[in-house]
């Protein structure tokens, strides 16, 4: 099986002609450019090859003995509309001309050409047919990059928010992410455009939180020339700049009211008006928001409008933290690891059961993403085939288990005060009864007499961590 992708493949041309002499010279003249060649006298047999092989150009004459060339390429183009036809004209009449370029042909060439002019149109030729292919090839590692396989982990509460994405991904609805920085919001947003039918048109995000409103005014909106001291030029914005698309509003809170308020009308009238203009311009965008707060809270603190609020949340998706999913940590260092790994070269590394123990146990407060950064740093420190013990990990990560014997409890401050307490509370329960059962080997029932609480009690934690007795002793 051959390694060479398809962008990478040899560009495919047919040649018609009754003329053998012509059809011989020009098969030589692109074979030696690297061009695989083929052949055909007659139109139907032409239009048959196409449908077989689907060519990437087709280099055909105008008059065929069977049928006229015009009405070959408008059949051609009825079934590969992807191949390009380059007509030859015995006669370079500037209506037959004119006629085969409306009718969809490529170019055309009069006969007689010369082989440089072969050479040359064929080339122009080809370069289009290698941009669709890199356009295409890039769409597809997009697809493959932000695919739902990408959303990893087996938890329920990551496994709800893969059913919420998938779900609404091919509908225009607006979705609204929230969760804590470092949890993947851009991630799920990628996901719901890659597979939605927009994806083959742009995916634009901006962070609300970067940039001055001003600026976010101009970048969001665009604006005319002379609309301010430096708008030297006419600028479309990024709503213009995403039409057909999805356009991504990250930290959509810490846009100010005032703004807000300009967001809110757009999505109301599906209409902007540039900074400085005066013409309202339709579009057609798919929002995706988020926010690193909890949105009721933004509302009750007036960071966030709740008009606007609720436009944009139609399909609500909260992101849990990665401390509430330990169970998804190997899986998830595994998959770094596999990807880094191929990235530097640095083949077969594997994590220690001891090592994996001291990320399970590490409380992540920059979650997803912190641990992407951290397994890429010890992959690029590594040997190929090395395998990653405790000792191998950063300071911070075996520091905080050495100082408290176990892993912190951790709360976030901004979130609200019984959220936080909520989430102190399930990582304190959950860790209790890992260590529990690990004390006892996975025996319920001494773990039980220990803990001075009902075996009942201890399947109910069970079940709502989605544990078993011998996988929370591990």
């Amino acid at each position: 099986m051959s390694d060479t992708s398809p962008s990478e493949a040899a560009i495919s041309v047919l040649i018609c002609d009754d003329e053998e002499l012509l059809v011989k010279s020009c098969g030589q003249i692109l074979s030696s450019e690297g061009y695989t060649v083929h052949t055909e006298g007659r139109g139907k047999n032409a239009l048959e090859n196409v449908r077989r092989h689907r060519p990437d150009i087709v280099l055909t004459d105008l008059m065929l003995p069977d049928m006229d060339g015009l009405a070959l390429l408008k059949e051609i183009k009825k079934v590969a509309p992807d191949t390009l036809v380059v007509m030859i004209t015995g006669f370079a009449t500037v209506d037959s001309s004119v006629e085969a370029i409306r009718a969809g042909a490529y170019d055309y060439i009069p006969k007689p050409f010369t082989a440089t002019q072969l050479r040359i149109l064929i080339g122009r030729a080809a370069q289009q047919v290698q941009l669709v292919r890199d356009n295409a090839h890039l769409r597809d590692q997009l697809k493959k990059h932000y695919s739902f396989e990408n959303i990893i982990g087996t938890s329920e509460s990551i496994q709800k928010v893969f059913s919420v994405v998938s779900r609404v991904a091919p509908t225009d609805a607006s979705v609204f992410i929230s969760g804590e920085s470092g949890t993947g919001k851009e991630l799920i947003a990628r996901a719901c455009h890659t597979n939605s039918r927009r994806s083959d048109r742009q995916f634009v995000a901006i962070n609300c939180a970067a940039l001055p409103d001003n600026l976010l005014e101009s970048e969001l909106f665009g604006h005319e020339k002379g609309a301010f001291t430096d708008a030297r030029e006419t600028k479309r914005g990024l709503f213009e700049v995403a039409s057909g698309g999805t356009l991504f509003l990250d930290e959509i809170s810490e846009m100010s009211m005032e703004l807000q308020a300009k967001l809110l009308r757009v999505l109301q009238e599906r209409r902007i008006r540039r900074v400085g203009g005066e013409a309202e311009i339709p579009i057609d965008v798919r929002l995706v928001s988020a926010t690193n707060r909890d949105p009721e809270a933004a509302v009750r603190d007036g960071n966030l409008r709740q008009d606007l609020l609720y436009r944009l949340n139609v399909v609500p998706v909260k992101l849990p933290p990665l401390r509430q999913r330990r169970e998804d940590i190997p899986a998830l260092a595994q998959h770094y690891l596999r990807k880094f790994g191929q990235e530097y070269e640095r083949g077969n590394l594997r994590f220690s059961p001891e090592a994996l123990r001291v990320l399970v146990d590490y409380h992540w407060p920059g979650n997803v993403r912190e641990l992407q950064n951290m397994v890429e740093r010890i992959v690029s420190l590594c040997m190929p085939g090395e395998e990653i013990t405790a000792e191998d990990l950063p300071e911070e990560l075996t520091a905080t288990q050495q100082a408290s014997g176990r892993s912190s409890i951790v709360y976030s401050a901004d979130l609200p005060f019984h959220e936080a307490k909520n989430d102190a509370i399930t990582v304190f329960e959950k860790e209790y009864l890992r260590d529990l059962l690990r004390r006892h080997s996975g025996n319920i029932s001494q773990a039980a007499r220990t803990a001075g609480i009902d075996r009942k009690t201890i399947h109910r934690m069970l079940t709502k961590y989605d544990l078993e007795g011998r996988e929370a002793a591990w």
